[in-house]
């Protein structure tokens, strides 16, 4: 049978952007709503590009070399934490995120060549609108109604003004290992990103 990974694409954060998202956190945990989320670590935390779900291994350099010519005549561009939101709503909060700002455009750009490269290569496209945003936490299961609500409220007045910049540099190929205290995240790959060539490089493993 045949190895199989669970893969998905994301741009990863550098270290000022993990501490922008541990701020905005930490805002939100001060909230007495806060201890029914269970919040991502920071260092987990990333811009998903794309979801691929089980791949075959030895599909996987065929992939990576595709997606440096999805990168290419990227250069290094810049995003912002904006908003906190929640999905579906406020109303009904599951997932708690903060959106960005800056050069959406060339994330979305970027997003769409990644997803083109893939579905040439036989996997399903995107069926949602590229929708950036950054997920700080989960709301946990056993939350009542009337908790959820305290969440809305939470995310709707909670000031977010962790305003770091997220430079763009790298696109990873990253694997999702699902364990029992939750989904281990590690970098299989990176593409540098670079107007005249994009870099390929493979990630080191420990």
């Amino acid at each position: 049978m045949a190895e199989m990974i669970r893969a998905f694409i994301a741009i990863e954060l550098d270290d000022a952007g993990r501490r922008a998202v541990a701020d905005a956190q930490t805002q939100l945990q001060r909230e007495r709503a806060g201890k029914f989320v269970r919040w991502v670590a920071p260092d987990h935390i990333h811009l998903t590009l794309k979801f691929l779900g089980d791949v075959a291994a030895e599909r996987m350099n065929d992939l990576q070399n595709a997606l440096v010519g999805a990168c290419a005549g990227f250069a290094p561009f810049d995003l912002e934490i904006a908003r906190a939101g929640a999905f579906p709503n406020t109303r009904r909060p599951n997932v708690i995120w903060v959106g960005l700002q800056g050069e959406i455009e060339i994330a979305a750009r970027l997003a769409q060549k990644i997803d083109d490269a893939c579905n040439a290569r036989g996997f399903a496209r995107e069926d949602r609108p590229f929708a950036p945003h950054l997920t700080l936490g989960r709301v946990k299961r056993d939350a009542s109604p009337q908790d959820r609500r305290a969440i809305g409220v939470m995310i709707e007045r909670a000031p977010i003004d962790a305003r770091g910049e997220l430079r763009v540099a790298r696109v990873s190929v990253m694997q999702s290992v699902l364990a029992p205290g939750g989904s281990v995240y590690s970098c299989l790959a990176s593409i540098e990103l670079d107007r005249r060539k994009a870099n390929l490089q493979i990630c080191p493993t420990f």
